[in-house]
C-alpha cells in the first residue's frame, strides 16, 4: 500500500512551483519611432527564481491601447500622453509617451501631393494590362497592389525605372520632390515599426485617414476598404479610385487575390469596376453602401491629407 503523502510536503511543492512560474517582478519600457504613429509598451516580467514569464492581469490605463503582456501593448501617439501600466500582484508604473502624429508629411506642397496622386493612379492603371515584373508574385493581392503602386509613385521615374517596372505610358506629371514623404520611403507604419510589408488592416489603420462614407468626396487615389466578419472572418479587401470613365463616372481598380486552391489555384487579376456597377455587386458585402456593415468607408493616404486625423481603432 502506497503511503499517503504528508500535506505539508505537497503544500511546499506547490509553493515551489508557484514561485518558479508566477511573474512577480516587472519593468515597463516604451518604444517609439519618429516615423511610426504607433508606440509599443513592453513589459519585462520575471518570477522570484528569475524565469521570464508573461505578466498576469496586465493592462494600460489612461490611454487607448491594445495588445497583451506577451507581444506588448500598442497605442497611437497623436500627441504627448501618459500611460499607466499595471500587473499582478500590485505593480504600477507611469510612462510618458511622446507625440509622433506624422502630420508633417501631410503639410507639404500641394504640387507634391498631386504628383504622388498622379503617379499612384497611373501605376495602378498599368497593372490592368499586365502585372509589372517588379511587383513580386507573392504579393499580388489587393493590399499588395496598393503597396506596390505607393512605393513606385515615390520613386525617381528615370529611364532605368521605366525599364524595371515596364512602365510604357507617358509621364502623368512631375515627380514628387525628394523632400516629400521622406519618412514613408522607409516603409509603412506597423506596430513593429516601419516595414516594406504591411497587411491591409495596418494600411487602413495606420497609413490612411478615414473620410467617412460619402463617396462624393472621393478623388483618384483614394481607397475603399471592406471587411467581412462573422464566425469565419475574412481579411480586409481594398479598392482604389482611378481616373473616371469617358462619361465621367467614377472607376475603381482592385486585385481579386488568388482564387481557388490546390492544383486549380489561380493567381487572380487586376480588374476595373465602375462605381455604379459596384453598388450592385453580386456579393452584397462588396457594395459600398452605408447600410453594409462590411463596408468600412472611404480612406485617403496620410501623405495626401491636408491635416492629420486620428486613424480608426483596430478591429477586435
Amino acid at each position: 500500500m502506497t503511503p499517503i503523502r504528508p500535506l505539508s510536503v505537497a503544500l511546499a511543492a506547490g509553493i515551489a512551483v508557484f514561485l518558479a512560474l508566477a511573474p512577480v517582478r516587472h519593468r515597463a519600457f516604451v518604444e517609439t519611432d519618429p516615423s511610426n504613429p504607433i508606440a509599443r509598451i513592453r513589459l519585462e516580467s520575471r518570477s522570484l527564481l528569475g524565469l521570464r514569464r508573461p505578466a498576469w492581469g496586465a493592462g494600460v490605463d489612461g490611454a487607448a491601447a491594445w495588445g497583451d503582456s506577451r507581444s506588448g501593448f500598442f497605442l497611437r501617439t497623436a500627441g504627448p500622453s501618459q500611460a499607466h501600466i499595471h500587473a499582478w500582484p500590485g505593480f504600477r508604473q507611469s510612462l510618458s509617451i511622446p507625440g509622433t502624429d506624422g502630420s508633417a508629411d501631410a503639410l507639404l506642397d500641394e504640387g507634391d501631393r498631386q504628383a504622388f496622386r498622379d503617379w499612384f493612379v497611373a501605376i495602378l492603371e498599368q497593372q490592368v494590362e499586365a502585372p509589372s515584373p517588379a511587383w513580386e508574385p507573392a504579393q499580388r493581392d489587393c493590399a499588395g497592389l496598393l503597396r506596390f503602386a505607393f512605393r513606385e509613385a515615390l520613386a525617381v521615374h528615370t529611364a532605368d525605372w521605366r525599364l524595371r517596372v515596364a512602365f510604357s505610358d507617358g509621364a502623368p506629371g512631375q515627380d514628387p520632390s525628394p523632400a516629400f514623404a521622406t519618412a514613408w520611403r522607409r516603409g509603412f507604419p506597423t506596430p513593429e515599426g516601419p516595414r516594406p510589408f504591411a497587411k491591409g488592416a495596418f494600411l487602413r489603420q495606420l497609413s490612411c485617414l478615414p473620410l467617412g462614407r460619402d463617396l462624393a468626396l472621393a478623388k483618384p487615389g483614394d481607397l475603399l476598404f471592406f471587411a467581412r466578419g462573422g464566425a469565419r472572418a475574412q481579411p480586409d479587401h481594398a479598392m482604389a479610385f482611378v481616373r473616371p470613365d469617358v462619361d465621367g463616372a467614377p472607376v475603381l481598380l482592385y486585385h481579386t487575390g488568388p482564387e481557388g486552391s490546390g492544383s486549380s489555384r489561380k493567381p487572380g487579376e487586376v480588374r476595373r469596376a465602375r462605381l455604379d456597377d459596384l453598388m450592385h455587386h453580386p456579393d452584397p458585402d462588396f457594395r459600398p453602401l452605408p447600410e453594409n456593415p462590411a463596408f468600412l468607408g472611404l480612406f485617403r493616404w496620410r501623405v495626401l491629407a491636408e491635416a492629420a486625423s486620428e486613424p480608426l481603432p483596430p478591429r477586435s
